[in-house]
């Protein structure tokens, strides 16, 4: 099912490359961060440095599909593999909340 306005991104990474894959995701984000479709994005690192992970929450899942169609998105994307291996992209869609 492709219908999930939530997608997380998380990668292994080897310690030496975790830096520089994290400032290549806050540049992305930073080109998207002005988009109307999204809710938020976040960048989250282990305390091992070796698993690094993108949330972004955008409004509709067709927010969702234009945001990762943007060139800026697609660009980092298919650049970040050089330290990183095991990557998995998977969407979410809420089952709870907490106030």
């Amino acid at each position: 099912m492709n219908q999930s306005p939530v997608l997380l991104h998380i990668w292994n990474v080897h310690p030496e490359a975790e830096a520089k894959l994290v400032e290549q995701l806050h540049e992305m984000l930073r080109h998207v961060s002005d988009d109307p479709g999204l809710v938020s994005a976040r960048i989250l690192a282990s305390p091992d440095r070796k698993s690094v992970a993108a949330l972004i929450e955008m409004r509709s899942p067709d927010d969702r599909q234009r945001l990762e169609e943007l060139p800026e998105v697609r660009e980092t994307l298919n650049d970040v593999q050089d330290g990183a291996y095991n990557l998995m992209v998977t969407l979410y869609h809420e089952v709870g909340r907490v106030p």
